[in-house]
């Protein structure tokens, strides 16, 4: 009974040793790029749809027909999207169109991926097939996480109408409209981007905020100030920025006075320009910001600045305290407000700024008369017959009111 129970036990680990054997082998045979090789590794594993798949492959990079290869691994494993894929495309390049669409649906229906989706909105465009075209591409950018830019380049391939696009295309998710939103800046659309980025900002979380504030920039490049302090105030309203609202008709024109918050590079936000031979910080509490100047600074250069968003033609007042050290009473500092068409100063010129205890000083300026927008700007300028500058300037409370 031993020696029967032996003999049984080494033919089985003699049969899975053969087994085991055979499968390396067909598996190393799969690999070549010989037809006739990856065949022996089917015939070997007629079971194994992946052979199949990479007899195809072969057999395509040969010039072969692929198809039945394919076909034979469709059988063996119906849940695998990207056989139908391939065999959607084999039959698309056969013009056998119907079968490579009902190949193409398979593999959609049995993956939720986006490649399956994407595979489909090419192949209806490539027909010229509007009406399965665009239902399909919001499909593809309903999921994953992918680069959505070659799915946009698409859509402006079908169509130049941005709206068609925004309406047909567009699902309300904050992936594909970032993406979208960044793929419009690119192509200077920046029109077609005020809708899609209203719609992202309503639901825009802390990594929409780049793609928000670039935006904004694009909107006051532009002079479209409007829709820049929409999407701006927005962006307020749903706490990505640490701002109270601007509302330049309440008189609410100016982003954090007393520099509470850092500052936001961007849009209506304070923006510090990187100057060679300027250094700047800010203080919290007491709230300030600092300007430290090593003499080595351009002979005139603009660390600081700020878009205003303003009542055409009305008159305005800008206070401020500041405080200096080791700053000459010709320091060649000061505040200005530019216009931004034309870059002429609004304001009137005011003095020098130098004083080493903290002082209260203002300007007075009129906003243009046929924009509402204006850049706030602390600059500074050598003195003719003077050294450049050396030490610091402390910035703070600053107010703009509009006057009567």
């Amino acid at each position: 009974m031993r020696l029967a129970v032996l003999t049984c036990l080494l033919a089985a680990f003699g049969t899975a040793g053969y087994w085991s054997l055979r499968l390396a082998w067909a598996d190393w045979l799969s690999r070549g790029v010989d037809p006739a090789q990856v065949a022996r590794a089917v015939a070997l594993s007629p079971g194994n749809a992946d052979f199949r798949v990479k007899l195809a492959r072969v057999l395509d990079k040969n010039g072969a027909d692929p198809a039945s290869a394919l076909e034979a691994a469709a059988l063996l494993n119906p849940r695998d999207a990207g056989v139908w894929m391939r065999l959607g495309i084999a039959a698309e390049s056969n013009r056998d169109y119907a079968r490579a669409e009902r190949d193409l649906l398979e593999a959609a229906r049995v993956s939720r991926r986006f490649e399956p989706r994407w595979t489909l909105a090419n192949y209806y465009f490539r027909r010229n097939d509007a009406g399965h075209f665009w239902p399909w591409v919001r499909q593809s950018l309903l999921v994953g996480s992918v680069d959505f830019a070659p799915v946009f380049t698409l859509c402006w391939a079908m169509s130049q109408d941005a709206e068609l696009i925004w309406d047909q295309a567009l699902p309300e998710r904050r992936p594909a409209l970032n993406a979208y939103l960044w793929f419009l800046m690119r192509q200077s659309q920046l029109s077609a981007g005020v809708p899609v980025a209203r719609k992202l900002a309503a639901m825009a979380t802390k990594p929409d905020r780049s793609a928000l504030l670039a935006f904004s920039d694009r909107m006051i490049e532009s002079s479209e100030s409007a829709a820049a302090l929409e999407i701006w105030n927005a962006m307020c309203a749903r706490g990505l920025l640490p701002y109270k609202l601007l509302d330049p008709d309440r008189g609410a024109s100016l982003t954090d006075g007393s520099f509470s918050a850092e500052p936001a590079g961007g849009g209506f936000g304070w923006r510090l320009a990187s100057e060679p031979g300027i250094a700047c910080g800010r203080n919290t509490s007491p709230g300030y910001l600092w300007l430290s100047l090593s003499g080595s600074q351009a002979a005139h250069c603009e660390p600081l600045s700020e878009y205003l968003a303003l009542v055409p033609g009305k008159p305005y007042r800008l206070r401020f305290r500041y405080r200096t050290s080791d700053i000459p009473a010709e320091s060649g500092l000061r505040w200005q407000v530019i216009d931004t068409r034309n870059g002429a100063a609004l304001a009137s010129r005011s003095a020098w700024l130098s004083s080493p205890a903290w002082k209260d000083d203002e300007i007075l300026f009129t906003a243009p008369a046929k924009s509402p927008l204006a850049r706030l700007v602390f600059t500074y300028q050598a003195v003719p017959g003077t050294p450049r500058l050396e030490g610091s300037v402390l910035l703070s409370d600053l107010r703009l009111e509009r006057l009567p």
